[in-house]
């Protein structure tokens, strides 16, 4: 059985922007982005009842939290065009890829 070749031209997705599009015009995306302010005020109080190991812990969880939500937001982008492959142009004019 032939495979089809793919109809989208490549695409470089840009990180940044990306996450920055993600945040301002998907849902899911703003909820898990403001998600990241309970990785700085679960600590704190953590803290104050002095459990300063788990402070710790969730604490250094927002780095890799960080970099989960940037690839979210690249496969964001990524599924939205190969469902869509006439909104190729929008992101490539608003600057979240290069071809």
């Amino acid at each position: 059985m032939p495979v089809e070749p793919d109809p989208i031209p490549p695409f470089e997705v840009i990180p940044d922007e990306a996450a920055y599009w993600w945040r301002t015009t998907q849902v899911s995306g703003a909820i898990l982005h403001r998600l990241m302010i309970l990785f700085i005020l679960v600590p704190m109080v953590l803290v104050y009842y002095r459990y300063y190991v788990s402070s710790f812990l969730v604490f250094a969880l927002i780095v890799p939290y960080g970099l989960f939500l940037r690839y979210l937001s690249e496969l964001s982008v990524t599924r939205i065009i190969r469902k869509n492959p006439e909104t190729l142009e929008h992101f490539e004019q608003e600057g979240v890829i290069l071809r």
